[in-house]
């Protein structure tokens, strides 16, 4: 794909991801929701062309599925990506079983899910401004009804952020919240499931709802949709 600065120059992270449904986490500030342990970030483009119109070409369908060592949740991504997993932190004197994939493109990291018991789990006060919120059909049922949201948190006098992820629906209200943790209650454990967006992501809300008409969105929004849990 041939991404160009939308407003604001951001450097392209390679995607291809070609997901049939139309599927953000990145370091935090230290007031928001704590992120992953490691991992580049994606950086978020788009072409003035694609701005603002209807997405075309994102029907093609999955070509691999992931599903972590218990057997639990599972995701579809693109033949061609990568998916590393390691041990991932957990709390202390809890249970041991996590799991952390990162997903790769071109030696880019750009997702990074979880599945078990994870040892994260930061919160404070922002104000939030919701910009597309789904629910996740494979999670449908679960504690909170896990939900896929991209949304922007402002940070009093730290710089906004912009997140893409699956969380729980009550979170993804826009006004002065909590932001809460990112992590969804499954049977086995919590969940995360996010994609790295380089810090700040946009330089205006204008921008941010622009790169949602584009197919790099669709295809984001594609890869948290396809989370599903058995």
């Amino acid at each position: 794909m041939n991404f160009a600065a939308l407003g604001k120059t951001v450097a392209t992270a390679a995607l291809a991801i070609a997901l049939g449904a139309t599927a953000a986490c990145a370091p935090t500030p230290a007031s928001g929701p704590s992120g992953p342990t490691a991992g580049p970030a994606l950086t978020l483009t788009s072409s003035a062309t694609d701005a603002g119109k209807p997405v075309q070409g994102t029907k093609a369908k999955p070509v691999k599925t992931f599903t972590f060592p218990d057997g639990h949740i599972s995701f579809r991504y693109q033949a061609g990506w990568t998916v590393a997993t390691a041990d991932c932190p957990t709390v202390p004197g809890g249970p041991a079983e996590c799991v952390e994939a990162t997903i790769g493109s071109k030696g880019k990291a750009v997702a990074f899910m979880v599945s078990g018991f994870y040892g994260d789990g930061a919160s404070g006060p922002v104000d939030r401004t919701v910009f597309d919120a789904t629910a996740v059909p494979g999670l449908a049922g679960f504690e909170g009804t896990p939900t896929f949201g991209f949304f922007k948190d402002s940070y009093g006098d730290v710089n906004d952020h912009y997140f893409m992820d699956v969380r729980r629906a009550e979170e993804l209200v826009s006004g002065s919240t909590g932001s809460g943790s990112g992590q969804v209650t499954l049977p086995n454990g919590v969940g995360i499931f996010r994609v790295y967006i380089d810090s700040p992501g946009f330089a205006s809300d204008a921008e941010a709802r622009a790169w949602m008409g584009t197919a790099e969105y669709a295809q984001l929004k594609a890869l948290l949709m396809s989370v599903s849990y058995k």
